[in-house]
């Protein structure tokens, strides 16, 4: 139990830092990525080591398989608003932002964080433009939606 509040702490203070980043810049570091990631990766490794019936290595393949799915999913969501649009809805940093916690949630999970996320991110759209006079497709940091739908979907995971 202290590893998952260990683990939930870490999840916790790196979305933190990643939000702020984007409410501040715009951008996601890759280095705050990858630091997700590896973390990512050892929340698996103690997955697999605390229980017999999990294997690492397998549970780390399928987490992978389901990252290059959720890739293709929200790349494609970019590509097509970009093409429709001609403005990036999505930027790279979100969509590896959400692949990479693919591998904190899996795909089901995440897949539940997506909708939280753009849920609320609606809502955020909508009320800026019904009360602060928001234009159609202005951007906004992203990070911050996705970063609540991540914690509240591992909260959910592990309630």
């Amino acid at each position: 139990m202290e590893f998952i509040i260990l683990f939930t702490t870490i999840l916790s203070c790196i979305l933190f830092s990643i939000s702020r980043e984007d409410i501040e810049t715009m951008l996601i570091s890759e280095n705050k990525l990858r630091i997700f990631a590896i973390s990512g990766v050892f929340y698996l490794i103690y997955l697999g080591s605390s229980n017999d019936k999990i294997n690492v290595i397998e549970l780390i393949l399928n987490n992978s398989f389901s990252m290059l799915i959720v890739f293709l999913l929200m790349y494609s969501v970019h590509y097509v608003s970009y093409k429709l649009f001609r403005v990036n809805s999505l930027g790279m940093g979100d969509i590896k932002l959400s692949t990479i916690s693919t591998l904190w949630l899996g795909i089901e999970f995440n897949f539940i964080s997506l909708c939280i996320s753009f849920l609320i991110s609606a809502i955020y759209s909508l009320h800026g433009k019904i009360f602060k006079g928001s234009k159609a497709f202005d951007q906004y940091p992203f990070a911050p939606f996705l970063s609540i739908g991540i914690f509240c979907s591992w909260i959910l995971d592990k309630i």
